[in-house]
């Protein structure tokens, strides 16, 4: 469990003259190219402002831990150790086969961008980074500063007249999505996580890791074991349910009979899901309630006597 209080966040310096680099990134074919791009005094400035307001809106909310069904609010930020955020997204070769987050924070080591060097298509995210070498803070803002810029409109600046501006126009705003430390991903947006670290490519190749993980607490037969990786394969809304199911690590302390009994409770057959020895046996018409049971997701309303599924989850 990484969940921390936010107090420790105050020990991010992003200050004068603390080191700050800017860099951005953008898709060459199916990976990710990224540069740096030089910084003026004025402009350093502003970035370190937007850094400062991320942490201090951090600091307001409530840390509490990433899981693919996490329910995160204007009240929370979710948080991820570092080391389990994965190989995604993949780096152009020239990257000397580094990961992203390791990239980005080498990014005065990066090569500097000029206007004879831009990419042709869209910037997709740009990061600040700031701190020495070994104690640095990225600050990540998936957007593209560069949108509604291009050719084909005429920029000017007001003097006594109007003055062309012919050079490439950079816009950026006040917003992160992602903080990350030496240690901790720090996330204000799940939908800016998952469109960099969940693809789908990289979670297909952890299933059979998860099935495994699964089956050490609820035996499943080789059959069973087929069923689900199938079944998972083909639907995201699933293999978000697996992952969680593993990581909250719940399982491990539930015994077959309070497993048959909680089946009964929401209406399963746990007479057919569940053979003579406790091994799971299903088809995949099973896996959607199976895996909604396993994570805790199937619930009675206490005035109804209704049965309903939670999507997500924020506990009491």
């Amino acid at each position: 469990m990484t969940t921390q209080n936010p107090e420790i966040l105050a020990s991010i310096n992003v200050e004068a003259p603390t080191p700050i680099t800017l860099s951005v990134g953008w898709t060459s074919g199916r990976n990710t190219k990224i540069r740096q791009i030089l910084l003026g005094t004025d402009v350093a400035a502003e970035f370190r402002s937007v850094a400062r307001r991320a942490i201090a809106d951090l600091q307001t909310r409530e840390a509490a831990d990433w899981t693919p069904d996490a329910d995160l609010t204007p009240e929370t930020f979710l948080v991820l150790d570092v080391g389990e955020v994965g190989d995604a997204p993949r780096l152009t070769s020239d990257h000397d086969g580094k990961k992203f987050l390791e990239v980005l924070s080498q990014a005065e080591r990066l090569e500097a961008i000029n206007p004879k060097h831009l990419p042709t298509g869209d910037v997709s995210f740009y990061a600040i980074v700031i701190g020495d070498p070994g104690d640095r803070t990225v600050f990540i803002r998936r957007s593209n500063p560069r949108r509604g810029l291009k050719r084909g409109r005429i920029y000017s600046t007001l003097a006594d007249t109007l003055q062309t501006v012919d050079d490439p126009i950079f816009a950026f705003d006040g917003w992160v999505d992602l903080v990350v430390s030496e240690e901790n991903l720090y996330i204000l947006s799940q939908t800016v996580f998952v469109a960099f670290f969940r693809d789908q490519e990289t979670l297909a190749r952890k299933i059979p890791e998860w099935i495994d993980q699964l089956a050490t607490h609820v035996p499943l037969g080789r059959e069973s074991k087929d069923v689900l990786t199938q079944r998972v394969s083909r639907d995201s809304r699933l293999k978000a349910r697996l992952e969680a199911i593993v990581r909250r690590d719940h399982l491990s302390t539930v015994s077959t009979e309070e497993l048959r009994r909680a089946m009964e409770d929401n209406e399963l057959d746990a007479s057919r899901l569940l053979d003579a020895e406790g091994n799971l046996t299903i088809t995949a018409d099973d896996v959607p309630q199976v895996l909604y049971l396993l994570n805790e997701d199937l619930f009675t309303g206490s005035l109804t006597n209704t049965g309903f599924r939670a999507d997500k989850k924020a506990t009491r």
